[in-house]
């Protein structure tokens, strides 16, 4: 993406000919980097956690919450991702495209929307499965916070 930016650019202003619909490119790349890695975010536990009321709660309590979070966050996203499925559907069928040189069809980039918000939402299922499975069990330990992170990675 910076790569095609940078082409563009420097044929706009040395050519006069910048790349053709170089920001629809970026655009529908732009869906690539954001969409596709959610599931593998979640998967790893990278995701910003605010945990300024949660750092005093003993271990079950933290992850009771955190499992609410991730019911919570499995229902909107299983909303989102059907949207973006019938988006991306009705793309597919009617074909839409975007104005310009090209004439780029909109669904590619749409279905990778789609595709990386129905990992998500699985991901988001497994991990409620397991937090409950750990909470009955009593065997789930709390996602370590940031700060806890930082101070083992500067050991």
């Amino acid at each position: 993406m910076t790569l095609l930016v940078c082409f563009s650019v420097l044929g706009r202003y040395l050519f006069a000919a910048p790349i053709p619909d170089d920001l629809v490119f970026s655009e529908f790349l732009m869906v690539f980097v954001v969409f596709l890695p959610l599931s593998s975010v979640q998967a790893s536990r990278e995701h910003v956690f605010v945990t300024i009321f949660t750092e005093w709660m003993p271990n079950r309590k933290k992850v009771i919450l955190e499992t609410f979070g991730v019911f919570v966050g499995l229902i909107a996203f299983t909303i989102v991702g059907w949207a973006v499925f019938t988006d991306f559907y009705e793309s597919y069928e009617i074909q839409a495209y975007v104005e310009g040189p090209l004439e780029l069809v909109e669904w590619p980039a749409k279905f990778a929307v789609f595709f990386g918000v129905a990992l998500f939402a699985v991901r988001l299922l497994v991990d409620l499965i397991q937090s409950i499975h750990g909470i009955v069990n009593d065997t789930a330990t709390a996602t370590r916070s940031e700060e806890d992170r930082i101070l083992d990675a500067e050991l």
